[in-house]
């Protein structure tokens, strides 16, 4: 009987192990900042998005599914300069879901915001903020993430 509930207890691990339904599924991040010019940084995160799976543009519309947001916590001692760019693949796609066309990365898929220090002294600070997005998948999708971060100004 022992051996029994072993075996069962074994064989339940490696399903759930080996379990494709997106449970285990998560966008990978990395992180980067540039000087480009005087006090100025490119603040770069890039998107890793699992095989077969894909996240949904900053620009998708509001009756459609949650938009992918990059949002910076504020730093007195930086100022953001224009908006969160996205750049890589866009898919356009009619989902009968929502009635209409949504725009989707797969793959991958890069997110820039320029930002510059305040003053005209360069200081030791990180940027800190989270990126929310919503994977998914034909079909399903998991509920919407908050991948928190904090990237050093280099």
């Amino acid at each position: 009987m022992k051996r029994q509930l072993i075996i069962v207890f074994i064989s339940l691990l490696l399903l759930v192990l080996n379990d494709n339904s997106g449970f285990a599924q998560k966008v990978q991040f990395k992180y980067d900042s540039k000087l480009v010019k005087g006090y100025r940084y490119l603040i770069t995160i890039k998107a890793l998005i699992p095989d077969s799976w894909h996240i949904y543009s900053q620009t998708s519309p509001d009756d459609g599914p949650n938009p992918t947001r990059v949002v910076f916590n504020s730093n007195p001692f930086i100022k953001l300069e224009g908006a969160v760019n996205e750049k890589g693949k866009m898919i356009k796609h009619f989902e009968e879901v929502f009635d209409l066309t949504v725009e989707y990365f797969e793959d991958s898929v890069e997110y820039t915001q320029l930002v510059k220090l305040n003053g005209k002294q360069k200081i030791k600070t990180n940027i800190t903020g989270f990126v929310e997005y919503m994977l998914c998948t034909d079909g399903r999708c998991l509920s919407p993430t908050k991948e928190k971060f904090s990237i050093e100004l280099k």
